[in-house]
């Protein structure tokens, strides 16, 4: 297991923050752009990071904060190992200043940070101020911050990091270079994953990483937490079926599942599906949702084939398998009440019923299907 130094267990997001450019997943398009501008010495004053949660936006800062501040020089590669790259690492470098907007919203707060600004750095280069989720600012905030934003003394440097541009007055974003970080593949997420369980010793079942990489919807922060968990409970080992059990999902096997019964003259009986899923008793909010995706990712297979993009949850032998199953008006229709479910979902008297009432509406409207629960009446 990964132990700190005190002998504590610490988080592996923790442990594994990237300390570098190269050891950062993903974003190459923005770190590009960003060594090269360190390496040829044009600096801008302010950056403003943009994008998801847990995708690297923090750590890219404090990583140009190291590049700049590094005493073998500035360069898109420090070293690591000197007194400012350790002190930035561990967050005690006094000319490198972190800031939660969310919890110093008021304009008070932002006068007092502008007015440390007239003060040259203690120690290293520069004096960057690194201001988180900075849409939470006020809009006397912005106000204050807008004039040293626009004309801060050189030895200044501002980065920001939000996941809400949109609430960032045009005024302070066209003073500073934007990047737009991208949310991480499943492939991206699962790889690092399986890399990280190898440096800790830990055995991960492909599988495993697989549903971990989904259930983390692009956020590498979020993967790792979960991994931790996936890790306490499987006893040390990271499981397939321990992650099942630890995301309340049913797994592809019970999707497919439903998918099958849809089919006309179907072999697979919808009793013998919903059976086998409550036998797992999964979260059923969490099935639905898996179930909608699924249908998303046929209904786009279809359209566009085996991409190479990263634009599909499932694995792309199943839908080639799945995809020419199903009429394209057929998965708009499915979809569409799959949305609905989920819309009713906390009306419902529980989660089962929610989700079997969901799928008995799928069976209503198939066609060219036998309706299930309908008998005739003679006379």
């Amino acid at each position: 297991m990964a132990l700190a130094l005190s002998g504590e267990y610490q988080a592996l997001a923790r442990k594994y923050r990237p300390q570098t450019f190269a050891d950062v997943v993903g974003q190459r398009h923005v770190l590009g752009a960003l060594s090269n501008a360190i390496d040829s010495k044009r600096i801008h004053h302010a950056y403003l990071l943009t994008g998801t949660r847990g995708i690297g936006k923090t750590t890219i800062a404090r990583i140009i904060a190291k590049c700049l501040e590094c005493e073998q020089g500035i360069s898109s590669h420090p070293c690591g190992v000197c007194a400012a790259c350790n002190a930035i690492a561990k967050g005690a470098f006094p000319d490198v200043i972190e800031i939660d907007a969310a919890s110093q919203t008021k304009v008070d707060d932002t006068r007092q940070l502008l007015e440390n600004t007239q003060y040259p750095p203690v120690s290293g280069r520069y004096k960057i101020y690194i201001i988180d989720e900075v849409h939470m600012l006020s809009q006397s905030s912005f106000n204050a911050l807008l004039k040293t934003l626009e004309e801060p003394p050189s030895y200044v440097k501002f980065i920001l990091a939000t996941t809400d541009p949109h609430k960032i007055p045009t005024t302070v974003l066209s003073r500073c270079l934007q990047f737009q970080l991208k949310a991480l593949s499943h492939d991206e997420i699962a790889t690092q994953i399986v890399k990280i369980a190898a440096a800790e010793q830990i055995s991960c079942e492909p599988e495993a990483a697989a549903l971990l990489a989904r259930a983390a919807k692009g956020s590498m922060r979020d993967a790792l937490s979960l991994t931790d968990q996936a890790i306490a409970l499987g006893g040390g080992r990271i499981a397939r079926e321990a992650v099942l059990s630890m995301l309340g999902s049913a797994g592809d096997n019970q999707l497919l599942g439903i998918l099958d019964s849809l089919q006309p003259n179907s072999q697979v009986t919808l009793a013998t599906v919903l059976s086998d899923i409550a036998a797992i008793s999964p979260n059923y909010r969490t099935l639905l949702e898996d179930l909608a995706l699924a249908l998303h990712d046929l209904a786009l297979y279809q359209f566009i084939g085996g991409s190479k993009l990263n634009v599909f949850s499932l694995p792309s032998e199943l839908l080639a398998q799945y995809a020419p199953r199903f009429g394209a008006q057929d998965l708009q229709l499915y979809y569409q009440i799959c949305l609905e479910g989920l819309r009713e979902y906390e009306f419902s008297p529980d989660g089962k019923s929610a989700f079997e009432m969901t799928v008995l509406r799928l069976h209503a409207f198939t066609p060219e299907k036998k309706k299930i629960g309908y008998v005739k009446k003679t006379r």
